[in-house]
């Protein structure tokens, strides 16, 4: 299976996903929650993304809980969204997704 960072669709305008899945990776000494996602559409012979942006992964993992949106991804539904940047107050910049 051939998978990609998520930040290969930043340009890529809308994507659909239609899998996501929590994985924990060992970093060193340190864990950090990842998830993989799969979307319905293909970019350059990939459909397997993953990322460890805590703003997305915040969208389909609470603490270690699925989100409703996994829950409702899980069960079959489709998500479509594209990858938007925000800028916080403290002058930082941080992808996220939105729903199209």
């Amino acid at each position: 299976m051939v998978e990609a960072s998520l930040s290969k669709l930043d340009d890529k305008g809308v994507f659909t996903i239609v899998k996501v899945e929590n994985v924990e990776k060992k970093i060193g000494k340190e864990f950090i929650n990842e998830i993989n996602i799969e979307t319905e559409e293909e970019f350059n012979g990939v459909k397997n993304f993953y990322t460890s942006r805590k703003m997305i992964v915040a969208k389909f993992f609470d603490n270690g809980k699925l989100t409703q949106l996994a829950q409702d991804i899980r069960k079959g539904k489709k998500y479509k969204v594209k990858i938007i940047t925000q800028k916080f107050g403290n002058g930082k910049e941080d992808y996220d997704i939105a729903k199209s």
